[in-house]
């Protein structure tokens, strides 16, 4: 159903990544050649081991007399599968050498004209109000190839990131695609995993079991150890892949394993890991989608063992089965869509089917299935792994796919917002020609939301001009330094400076969640725009201990955030806002001078 008063949206374009460098443009054009002669090798590969099998599987039906016939016809076709089969790794390697020779020649005449573009990939919002973006590939035949490159858009003077512009970021020591991650509390990426990764020579499934750290004030990246097991001495994760995870309250990362019971989580300050109580009755956390309530807890359907639900509380480190739901929302290869924590303090999580599911902590029974998706051309709709996004009105942005009963991921997604209680259909982005999967969607500083797509060079922004938030949503700035210098680092005080909800989800494949506190602000002569870098956002718990804040709906809880001025701001009276999920607080007056008097 859709509420007939409903305000469609509208997607905005934001400026493709075009680069004018001779080797990176080189480099696009030569990986089609890698990621093809991969392909053919892998499929000439199959194809002998096929046919070698095949020869000797006959020998099975020949008669005792006719055996040693059988056995020579069967060798003479293995020399014959393996002949041919040399034949056509020269050929792929013949076209892989035409291939790297045309990249030559197209890039020496066309890279000046700028035709090489950064498809896009996996997106952080980083605590400078800048996004950091993965450069993914995709081929025409059919291959997605995750780079080690990184993208950082910056929003212009007017504080708009459709007219802002892309810059080059280092790039990573592992280039994996579907992985585990988080924005850390001190500003930090932290990335492990991916269920695709080039840690091997080649970019193939691997289930990498590698953790890297990205420090954006040294646009730096460093490797640090994986996740261990319970024992003595503690033994290392084989697979982190793309692992179910989320950031606990305290700006610890918690990380369920794909592949066995195993739990751990992160110290960020140490980068060490700890191994927590194993999950009980469902084997493993493989596809789950954690939504991080306001109580200590995190909640999630099992998509091993539906319908079952769990708690997970976060101080006894305890795995609490919930009620099953009345209608599970797993599909026929076990994928969920996207959870988000409402700002009704409940729990929504999309179906890999067409329903739904709502974890309400207070009631009884807490787990209840919501709404079915509306049929879209007399199709069932779902999310097979895909975004969501919290708009600052609290409406849901999502889009969903048709489904089927075998769980294909088929196209394309169709885009709504939900309401609390109604589906209302709104206006899709240009390139939705694709399942669910290869999406994102990222919330934005200014309320719109960023839409990109693996491999697409095209990105969009949704705008409404119908979400508008509740004064209630808002950060509260209870203390600021009135005036103050540039290059400076200020301190900034309040109250729900880490948002109501972790406002971006996905599940196990993409983890982008914006609960941290931005600071924008505003020149009140010349109207331009600053965000300054945030970090060592933190509270003070129940015993008096300073702790860094990392949590959701925070309450009456006081948090304090650190503040880098920019050398080169704008002089002058200014506001300064806070900014959590993209919903800013009142303005609080500054002055900005160089000499502080």
């Amino acid at each position: 159903m859709s509420n007939g008063n409903f305000q469609k949206g509208t997607w905005n374009p934001i400026p493709s990544n075009c680069t004018t460098s001779f080797s990176l443009t080189y480099t696009r054009c030569a990986e089609w050649g890698s990621a093809l002669i991969t392909q053919c090798l892998l499929w000439v590969t199959t194809w002998v081991t096929e046919c070698i099998q095949w020869a000797w599987q006959t020998t099975t039906q020949c008669s005792w007399w006719s055996w040693l016939f059988c056995v020579i016809w069967a060798v003479i076709t293995t020399l014959v599968c393996v002949a041919t089969g040399l034949v056509a790794v020269a050929i792929c390697g013949i076209l892989t050498v035409v291939e790297y020779v045309f990249c030559l020649l197209w890039t020496t005449f066309t890279f000046w004209i700028c035709l090489s573009w950064a498809g896009g990939g996996t997106a952080f919002l980083l605590t400078d109000g800048t996004v950091m973006m993965q450069e993914i590939s995709s081929f025409w035949f059919g291959a997605t190839l995750a780079t080690r490159r990184w993208w950082k858009l910056t929003p212009d003077q007017s504080g708009s990131y459709s007219n802002g512009r892309w810059s080059r970021l280092a790039d990573s020591n592992v280039a994996r695609l579907y992985f585990a991650s988080a924005v850390l509390a001190d500003g930090r990426v932290v990335v492990c995993g991916g269920e695709y990764s080039d840690a091997s020579g080649t970019f193939k499934q691997d289930w990498n079991n590698s953790c890297e750290i990205y420090d954006p004030v040294a646009d730096t990246w460093a490797s640090f150890v994986s996740p261990t097991k319970p024992g003595s001495p503690p033994a290392v994760w084989e697979e982190i892949g793309d692992a179910s995870c989320t950031l606990l309250p305290d700006g610890t990362l918690l990380v369920g394993a794909l592949d066995s019971a195993n739990v751990a989580k992160l110290d960020p300050s140490t980068l060490t890991w700890t191994a927590m109580n194993p999950r009980p009755g469902v084997g493993n956390s493989n596809e789950d989608s954690w939504v991080l309530m306001s109580d200590n807890t995190m909640a999630t359907p099992s998509c091993q063992r539906p319908p079952t639900t769990w708690v997970y509380n976060i101080s006894s480190d305890q795995w609490n089965r919930g009620n099953d739901l009345p209608v599970s929302i797993i599909n026929a290869v076990e994928e969920i869509g996207a959870g988000l924590l409402r700002y009704d303090a409940t729990a929504f999580f999309f179906g890999a089917n067409e329903h739904t599911a709502i974890y309400a902590p207070t009631a009884s029974p807490q787990w209840s299935n919501g709404g079915d998706l509306p049929l879209q051309d007399e199709q069932s709709l779902g999310i097979v792994d895909g975004p969501a996004a919290l708009l600052v009105n609290g409406n849901i942005l999502f889009g969903a796919s048709p489904t089927n009963a075998a769980g294909d991921f088929l196209s394309p997604c169709y885009y709504f917002e939900f309401d609390g209680t109604m589906f209302n259909r709104t206006n899709d982005p240009p390139n939705n020609d694709c399942p669910t999967y290869p999406t994102r969607l990222l919330l934005l500083p200014d309320g719109d939301v960023m839409f990109c797509r693996e491999g697409d060079s095209s990105f969009s922004a949704y705008h409404s001009d119908a979400a508008v938030p509740q004064d209630s949503f808002r950060p509260v700035i209870q203390t600021c330094p009135a005036t103050f210098a540039p290059g400076t680092t200020i301190q900034v005080s309040g109250l729900q400076f880490n948002g109501l909800s972790q406002a971006v989800g996905y599940g196990d494949d993409s983890q982008t969640a914006t609960n941290y506190p931005l600071v924008r602000i505003v020149n009140k002569q010349t109207n331009r725009v600053r965000y300054c870098r945030t970090f060592n956002h933190t509270t003070v718990d129940n015993n008096g201990n300073t702790i860094p804040s990392m949590g959701v709906a925070t309450g009456a809880a006081v948090i304090t955030t650190n503040v880098s001025i920019p050398w080169d701001i704008d002089n002058g009276d200014s506001s300064l806002y806070v900014v959590a999920n993209g919903i800013p607080s009142e303005p609080f007056d500054v002055a900005i001078w160089p000499i502080l008097v």
